[in-house]
Order: C-alpha cells, then structure tokens, then sequence
C-alpha cells in the first residue's frame, strides 16, 4: 500500500530557511561564527576539536518531526554549503531501535523520508550501514547521495566496531588510488607511507555532513574527540532539549548547543501535530485516579467512534499507565499489581491490558494501529522502548505521585502526538489528558509542565498549557477526597440479591445500601462497569445505564468558550470574480506563467562572482585574534572538487542541471521552456564576461545557480512592484470588496508564534491568555500598551506572522499587521507600528496602500491605523 503524500508544514519549511540561510552566510563569510552571530545576534560556541565548521542546532519540540526535517537538510546542505551533488553523510543516532528505524524509514522509497533525498538526488541514493560501507567501492560515492546510519558508538575505538572504522581494510583500496597530493596529505598513513585503506580515511576523504538525532545525547568532550577523526564538513544537531549557554559544563565535557532556530508549541499545536492543551485531573487515592482515567477513556473511545462515522478516520485511544517500580523494602504499586487491579477491580478484558516494562515485552510484535488491535491500556514504569511512538495515546494515568519531572517527561511525550497529524472535528481528539495520583493539584500540575519542559517547550509555554477541567465532578475537589454519587432504587428491587455480587465485581466502587435503599458508586464508572453491573442485574439494565452515565458528569473542556465568549472575526480583503469573493493575491495583479526569457540577462552580472584559484599553500590565514584560521569553506569546496572526478559536460545538460537545482521558491511561476531559455543565455553573458568555456562554467555551476536565485528575485521583484500598484488603482478592473463573506476567525487552538512574551506588563484586553512575538524592550511593546489601554478597544491580539493571523497581500508578499483589535462598536481596527527609521521605505509605502483598500472597502467597519515613531496619539485620532 502507498504511504500519502507527505508535505512539509510551515514551521518545518522555516526552519529549513533559516538552516539554508545560515550555511550560504557561512560559504558568503567564510565563517561559521560570524555567520551565526549575523543570523541570530547570539555568540557561537566553538565545539571542541571541531574549529571553523558550522556546528548548529535545530531545536524541535517533541512531535515535531526531526527526522523529515534531517532528511530535508541534506539537500539544503549539499546545494547552499557543500556545492555538491554526492554528499557523504553520517547520521548519527541513540540508540539501535532508533537506528533501525531510521534505516527502515530511508530504504522505503514511499516513505516522506526517502522521498525528501529522492526530491533532490533522484535514484541516486545508498543507505548503508557501518558494515555496509567497510565494502563500498568508490562508485558507490560518486555516484550520488550516501548515508550512514550508525550510532555515535559505532565509531569509537574502543568498541568492537568501531576499531573495524579505522583499520585497514582491503576492500576499499580503490578509493585511494590516483589521489591528488593534497587530499593524500589529510588522510592517516600506512607504515609504508601511502594511505591506510580504513573506513576512517573513506569519511576523511569526503567530508561527510553529519547529523546528530537526539544531540542532547551526544555533547560530551568524547563525542566531539570521535567526530573531529572523520573530517567532517558540517554538524547539525535535532534535539528537543539543546544544552544552552547557562547550563554548559565544560569541566563535566557538557558543551552547549548553537541553537539556530526554535520552534515553538504554539506552531507544532496550529499545524495540527501535537495534542494541546494537557488536562490534568489530581486524585489522593489510586483508584480514584485509574476510576476517573478509565471513565474518560470510555468517554474518548464513544467520541472517536462517531469521528470515524463521519471522516472514515479510524482511531483508538490508549492509555499509558504509569506503575511504579518493584521493591524488596516496601509495598508498591509495580506493573503486575496494577494489572490485577485493572482486571479484577475494573473487570477490563486481560486481552485489553499489555505491560511493557524493562522486563516485559508486552508490545512485541504489536500493530496499535490495526482496527483489530484490542489493546487499549498499557502499563510500564518510568519509559517505554526507546523509539516507541503511537499517536493513539491520549490518557496518561500515574497510580502513584511523581516527586521528579523526569519520571513522566518521556510518557508525557508519548500522548502528545495528534493522530495523522490532522485536527479532528471533535475538540476533545485535539487535547492530552494525564491522570495523576497526588495530594496537591499544583505540585502535579508543576511536575506536568516540567515534563513539558523537558520534551522541548519553553518553560512559560508548558506554564500555560496545563490546564484544570474547569467543572469537577459533585462533590469532589482537585486533589481531594473521592465524591460518592447516589441514586435511589427501584421498590421493586431486591438488594439483598445483588449486594455482595455488584460490590465484588466493581472491586467495592459500587454498592447497594439496603438500609436507604440507594445505589451508590465511588468515583466515575466506565463502559466496563456498565456491562458487567447489567450482566449482573439483567432486568434493571436501563436503569444501570442512567446511573452509570450520570457517574460521568464531568467534562474535559479547557476555557475556551465560556459565558464571556466574545467572538473575534476579520474581514478579508476579496475581489469578487463571477459574483464569487476571492482572496486578493498575487495571482490577480500577476500574469502566471511569467516569460523570463524576455528579462535582461545581463542582469546576473550583478550577483555572479567566477571562483578564485587557490594555491594550495594559500589555505592558511593569520588572524590577529585568533591566530592561525583555516579557511575551512575554501578548502572545504576544494578538497570535495578533488576527491570526485567531474563527468564530461554538454551546454543542454549543464542548462538542465542548473534549471533542476533552482528552488521552487526561485521557479514557482516560471515554466521550464521560459527558465531553459534564460540559463541559456545567461551562460553566454557570463562566459564572454570572464571568459569562461563549458568546463569552467561546469565548474562554477553551484556559484551559478546561487546567482540565479538573486538575478530571477531581483527581475521578481521590480515586476511585481509595478504590477501591484496598477492593480490598486480605480482603472484597473478589479473589484475589490471587504465584507464578512470571507473573514479570518481568531481561535486560541490557531494561535502560533514563535516565542511567548514572559508577562512584565499586564494586559487585560488581550483575546487569548497568552501573547506572542513581543519584545517587552521594543517600541511595538509600548504601543501594546496603548491599545490596551484604550477605553474604544474591546479586544486585541497580537497578529503574528504565521498561518492562522490576519494579512493582506503586497507586492512581494503576505503583510501581516503587528496588531488587529476589535472596538466596543464591533468596527475592527488593524493596526501598524514602524519605526522612525521604516517609516517610508517601499515596503512601507505598499502595506499602506493596502492597508487603505482594505479599509476604504468595507463600508466603515474596518479601520487601518499606522502609528509611527512613538506618535500613539495617532491611536486617539483615529478612534475619535
């Protein structure tokens, strides 16, 4: 069966960009220090044995998706730091359960992994093992794309396989023959004083990228030590718990992390892949806890039932229950134990139950995602195996009170995946629920958001996505003693019949009270309960099913929208076509496809620069600072250009390649015969400008293709500024219209950003309870405060660049205002503030203009403020 289509989310897609951004920084400088400072304005911590290459970190929460994004960045490394299209790449891994898996994933040619390498380097691809590549050949790396997938152990001396890395070995002799004198210089010597045919020089020869899975793992001064052996070209990590400055010990080998980009939960939670927000239920007494998660299951397991009668999306919610260890010296509540209670007390099918401990391999062989798959409660202790992942769970129960974070940071991960990535209809599929057995709500509630913490997310953000149910069962307090419901029964009903069958098989939660002839249940029941008390009581079923389902009275629902629910909607700015609104966008101002065969050539002239000849004995320079500097980019690029042996080029493959390694981004409204038609005779302008013929152009065809991007957004550009500004003029045909018909409705599970403003400053008109993407020392922060403030302003948000906010189309791209509020007469105002000093550039003068359209059509109901240079008495002036 084919996998789907996988494409990569917007946040995933960012990060990509700025992953890309950064290595052409580092190639442009020359510096992978300057280049980090320049992209993030933080200081660069050079690894240790690892000086000039770009070390960098890409910090993903968990849920997030870091083994797409290590299989994307291949492709952005080989075109915008490497310039090559045979990469060697080490992908480094944890453990041999995550090794495997990430071999299975990269050998599946329908996998979104193996198709990200296949988007770039087509079937040219090998996926080895350690011993796989102790006999490839040379053919196997020239020919295309080569990743290694091993643990970082398979590569240190001191174990078994790792002494096989830098032996000789016989079977890779043909890589080292006909070898220019500089690369024999950097490979490790045989006593006879030619190169030692090991694995080790293989990697050395090549350069290779490494990739570091899980890096957090991986940070000590021997990691570094076993990484500098093989030369390698560039590290990126993937990790949801990067080491950061603060927490770096060098004395204890704990190097921190460059972190060059983050990505927040509130982006993982809008694009649908993660479970947000986490209720929490305390409970004092275990059974109380395993009664109360085991009714919601039931209540979980209905809900999925009727998504799946109305999407065809089949799930089927799992719990993780978390038992504690055994013990010689006291009593607890270990694995086995709370099966039997699950069993017995709860009567659940053993066939339901799997317990997967150190000990036990209940899981084994187990498809939870078969629709006849029978389990529905899992129980381990502080981990499940390593790799484990099923998005099916949605409760984490602990029986017993957690004093560490770190005893619920790896099952908390476990529930916090979203089923197929997809948002479900019902809100209650959208969300985690964990159960925990405590005797202070907010001591459970802390260890929770720690747990958060430790699985990637920002210590303010977990601070705001633990969440209390916001109604509680009768009688029962977070945290407190166990509520008792009651009903009376039926005259007609014998309770000496059934008094001691119901308390035996409810494990003593339900019992008939023959004195006030009432039937009584402590804590909530499950559909367990329900089927076993009406097997018991055959001729009261209906009356069971009542009193069963009013032990449920208790509702997961976060505070989204209570009795104070405003709700927040924008118009859009549309052009109505056959009747019909449209969104504006570029397409409407925009002839689609673009002839850019008719744009002056002559215009990469701007951007190409020819490569420099570089002696080889000119690779070292002296900095004042610092002393002697490899100049790591050069030499890199030369030593790569050596070790593999250019193909003989003709002008329609050379045209061919530099059209395929344009990105989308540069080709997205431009068809191959127009782009075919301009490389072509911008190989003419460059080679009668520097006298470059075919093979030198060959040579010079990742420089090339960097110059395309720069001359085809430059020629973009200018065509489309033109294009806008006739669009919005009143003879331009198009009929432009604001109105409710198509508006952007604010939804706190839509709500993204890339870093949660820490709260210094009070706001109490912001719509959601959190705020993104504000600096407290910026001037955007003091006109927060402004519109906060002011009495004409019912609610706000801050609208932050992401899917989901509200924008407005310019020339060269989506505008999104810095503010978007709603007045106490229900008008909408969006709201813009620049700076003095951005006042009137070109890009200023268009968010104006549309700004203004989108205004001026909406009959009086919406308003576009700009506020500049700290005049916020441009706000009162427009609301008076």
């Amino acid at each position: 069966m084919s996998l789907p289509v996988f494409s990569l989310k917007s946040y995933q897609t960012q990060t990509l960009a700025h992953l890309r951004d950064y290595l052409a920084k580092a190639v442009e400088l020359a510096d992978a220090d300057t280049a980090f400072y320049k992209q993030t304005g933080r200081t660069y911590c050079n690894p240790p044995a690892l000086p000039a290459l770009p070390y960098v970190c890409l910090r993903i929460p968990t849920g997030g998706g870091k083994t797409i994004l290590a299989a994307h960045s291949i492709a952005v490394a080989a075109d915008h730091f490497l310039q090559t299209d045979t990469p060697t790449v080490l992908w480094l891994v944890p453990s041999q359960t995550i090794r495997e898996q990430t071999l299975a994933s990269l050998s599946n040619r329908e996998h979104p992994n193996r198709r990200a390498l296949a988007d770039r380097f087509g079937e040219n691809v090998r996926i080895m093992t350690v011993s796989d590549a102790l006999y490839a050949k040379r053919a196997d790396y020239d020919g295309g794309a080569v990743v290694i997938v091993a643990t970082i152990q398979a590569f240190r001396v001191e174990e078994k396989e790792g002494r096989k890395v830098y032996e000789a070995n016989g079977e890779l002799m043909d890589h080292f023959t006909g070898l220019a004198q500089p690369l024999r210089a950097k490979l490790e010597n045989s006593p006879s004083g030619d190169p030692l045919p090991s694995l080790a020089n293989v990697l050395r020869l090549r350069r290779p990228m490494v990739i570091v899975d899980e890096a957090h793992n991986a940070r000590t001064e021997l990691s570094f030590d076993t990484l500098a052996k093989l030369s390698p070209s560039l590290v990126i990590e993937l990790t949801a718990t990067p080491v950061t400055p603060d927490e770096q010990r060098i004395d204890k080998g704990n190097y921190a992390s460059n972190v060059l980009h983050h990505v927040s939960a509130a982006e993982l939670k809008a694009e649908d892949m993660i479970k947000l927000p986490v209720i929490l239920r305390g409970r004092s007494d275990p059974k109380d806890t395993l009664a109360d998660a085991i009714a919601w299951l039931d209540e979980l397991s209905d809900t999925a039932r009727k998504e799946h009668h109305a999407t065809g999306e089949y799930t089927r919610p799992v719990m993780l229950v978390q038992a504690e260890s055994k013990s010689k010296d006291k009593d607890t509540l270990h694995a086995e134990r709370v099966k039997t209670m699950l069993v017995e007390d709860f009567r659940i099918p053993e066939a339901h139950v799997a317990i997967a401990t150190g000990d036990s391999k209940g899981l084994e062989g187990v498809d939870l995602f078969n629709p006849d798959c029978q389990l529905r409660f899992i129980i381990t202790q502080q981990a499940l195996k390593e790799g484990w992942d099923c998005s099916f769970a949605y409760v984490l129960c602990s029986v017993a009170e957690q004093r560490s974070p770190r005893a619920v940071e790896q099952l908390l991960g476990r529930v916090l995946r979203l089923p197929y990535a997809k948002r479900k209809r019902h809100e209650d599929l959208n969300r985690a629920y964990a159960f925990a057995t405590t005797t202070s709500f907010q001591h459970a509630a802390t260890t929770l958001r720690d747990g958060l913490v430790s699985n990637g997310f920002d210590k303010i953000e977990a601070k705001a996505l633990v969440h209390s149910p916001d109604t509680v069962l009768r009688g029962m307090e977070d945290g407190g003693a166990a509520f008792v419901y009651e009903e009376p029964l039926p005259d007609s009903l014998d309770v000496s019949a059934y008094q001691s069958t119901i308390a035996a098989i409810t494990g003593g939660r339900v019992t008939l009270d023959p004195v006030k002839r009432t039937i009584e249940a402590r804590g909530a029941l499950n559909d367990y309960d329900l089927r076993n008390i009406q097997m018991a009581m055959p001729d009261h079923t209906e009356m069971v099913a009542r009193f069963v389902l009013k032990t449920r009275n208790v509702r997961f629902n976060a505070p989204d929208i209570g009795q104070d629910y405003v709700r927040f909607a924008v118009p859009m700015l549309c052009v109505n076509k056959r009747n019909q609104p449209e969104l504006f966008d570029r397409a409407h101002f925009l002839d689609i496809p673009w002839p850019l065969e008719e744009s002056a050539p002559e215009t990469i002239l701007d951007h190409f620069t020819p490569p420099n000849t570089i002696a080889d004995g000119a690779l070292i320079d002296v900095d004042a600072v610092q002393g002697l500097k490899l100049r790591f980019v050069t030499d890199l690029h030369e030593q790569l250009s050596l070790a593999l042996t250019e193909r003989g080029w003709t002008r329609p493959a050379l045209i061919n390649w530099l059209d395929r390694r344009l990105p989308i981004s540069a080709r997205r409204d431009i068809m191959r015969v127009s782009s075919t038609l301009f490389i072509d005779k911008v190989l003419d302008t460059i080679g009668k400008q520097y006298a470059m013929d075919l093979d030198a152009l060959a040579r010079a065809k990742f420089l090339i293709v960097k110059a395309l991007v720069s001359t085809i957004a430059q020629l973009r550009e200018a065509r489309q500024n033109v294009s806008f500004k006739q669009a919005l003029i009143p003879q331009s045909g198009l009929e432009f219209a604001t109105s409710s018909a198509v508006e952007l409705v604010f939804e706190r599970s839509r709500y993204s950003y890339d870093q949660l403003y820490d709260p210094k400053t009070e706001f109490n008109k912001h719509y959601f309870d959190v705020i993104g993407d504000l600096k407290e020392d910026g001037e955007e922060h003091d006109c927060a405060i402004a519109i906060d403030r002011h009495p004409k302003i019912k609610k706000w948000v801050r609208n932050t660049a992401k899917d989901h906010s509200f924008w407005l189309q310019t020339a060269t791209g989506r505008f999104y205002p810095d503010f978007v509020a709603l007045l106490q007469d229900g008008r909408v105002a969006v709201i813009e503030y620049k700076g003095a000093h951005i006042d009137d550039n070109e890009i200023a003068r268009q968010k104006r203009l549309i700004g203004k359209c989108w205004a001026d059509h909406s009959n009086g109901q919406c308003l576009f403020i700009w506020i500049a240079d700290k005049q916020f008495s441009q706000l009162d002036q427009a609301l008076a």
